[in-house]
């Protein structure tokens, strides 16, 4: 997926209402991130990632909660070699919406970080 793609996606699900503008924006600014940490411009695998993040910062802002992720996958999550890099992405995540994510969500960001991570590092 490149950023032309994403933006087209993103904006289909904001008309739709399934987003919120806040959440718009700021899935749009960590695909950047992500671009930029990459180093590509299309990214693999990157289409669950950017499509649970928007949806997850929209419901987070509607005050609904998901339980985490099971304790063995995030243990397997956390001994990725790019583990680290999808903690930073996270942090950029919350520092761009000025606010905290819920642990539930950040560990399903970290799975699916890793896995855009490992797929195109």
């Amino acid at each position: 997926m490149n950023l032309q793609a994403y933006n087209e996606r993103l904006q289909l699900l904001l008309e739709q209402n399934v987003i919120s503008t806040a959440s718009y924006e700021v899935a749009l600014q960590a695909f950047k991130q992500i671009i930029k940490t990459v180093n590509k411009t299309d990214i693999d695998q990157a289409e669950m990632l950017f499509t649970h993040l928007p949806m997850a910062l929209t419901r987070i802002e509607a005050g609904e909660e998901v339980e985490k992720p099971e304790a063995e996958i995030m243990r397997e999550v956390e001994q990725s070699k790019n583990f680290g890099l999808a903690v930073e992405q996270i942090t950029f995540i919350e520092d761009k919406w000025n606010r905290s994510l819920p642990q539930g969500e950040k560990e399903y960001l970290y799975m699916h970080y890793t896995t855009v991570l490992n797929s195109n590092l």
